[in-house]
């Protein structure tokens, strides 16, 4: 998104602040200029003075015009990226571009990450998960997998008071799996800042390189999902998790299978009274 259109001819500080405005629009909604000056490390004063910098009377005047910006609705995101499309050829230009998708991906992961990532999951005693919004059906497909393995998961909630009913109960044995796409919610620091104090291990998968570093996490996993602005695909997540379950599976091979053998029994002795939809 650029909502800027002559950052040339800002201070250093005023293009930190126009950079994470930019990568941030919903999250500066809800932030006071004390809130930005804090996380970007700047002074309140600098702030202040962004606004006029940047073409508006102050703060207000801003997140009044960003909140009546097409350019953040959902529909625009995805009419900007099939508009440079053929739309006679446009799954294979999607196909192109989750291949280019897939590769950015691939080019971020280190080697033994994966594996240990299942170590992780596979040794813990809960699995909490926290994907809020378009990641919950991530979410939905990694437990459903993980639970025929054996594992207890716990999703947590997506915002709000509820997140802290299951969070509290968090312990050492435990990790957690985030999936923090955009932004970083302030839930998602919350418990992280929570499974630091009890010792838990934490995973982050995120589609922004700029969270790969200085969170306290045991893993950070990048996927890539397109252009800030632009429609964003799932496909290199769900390869994520897909990949995390087999590797779960392959590091527990004769448990997993025991556990899928003994569900086809149970499937076989009441086909009668549950017959699979």
């Amino acid at each position: 998104m650029n909502l800027f259109a002559e950052k040339e001819q800002l201070s250093p500080g005023h293009l930190k602040i126009a950079d994470f405005v930019e990568r941030n629009p919903e999250e500066i909604l809800f932030m006071t200029e004390q809130e930005i000056a804090d996380k970007l490390g700047v002074s309140i004063a600098t702030v202040s003075r962004f606004w006029r910098a940047v073409g508006y009377d102050n703060a207000k005047a801003f997140k009044i015009r960003l909140r009546t910006s097409e350019d953040t609705t959902p529909a625009l995101k995805l009419n900007k990226t099939i508009s440079r499309m053929d739309t006679s050829s446009l799954p294979v230009q999607l196909l192109e571009a989750s291949v280019s998708h897939l590769q950015e991906t691939l080019s971020h992961m280190k080697q033994g990450d994966l594996e240990h990532a299942a170590s992780i999951l596979a040794e813990a005693r809960r699995v909490y998960i926290y994907a809020p919004g378009p990641s919950a059906g991530l979410a939905e497909l990694l437990s459903f997998r993980l639970s025929r393995f054996g594992l207890t998961v716990i999703h947590l909630a997506g915002s709000g008071h509820e997140l802290l009913e299951s969070l509290m109960h968090m312990q050492q044995e435990d990790m957690v799996l985030l999936m923090s796409f955009t932004r970083l919610l302030p839930e998602a620091e919350v418990i992280l800042d929570y499974a630091k104090e009890v010792n838990s291990k934490a995973v982050l998968v995120t589609d922004r390189v700029d969270l790969l570093y200085g969170l306290s996490t045991e893993l950070s996993f990048y996927v890539s999902r397109g252009a800030l602005g632009e429609f964003h695909s799932m496909v290199t997540p769900l390869l994520l998790v897909e990949q995390l379950v087999l590797a779960v599976g392959l590091l527990q091979k004769e448990l997993a299978l025991s556990k899928l053998e003994r569900l086809a029994e149970l499937r076989s002795k009441y086909a009668g009274k549950l017959p699979r939809g």
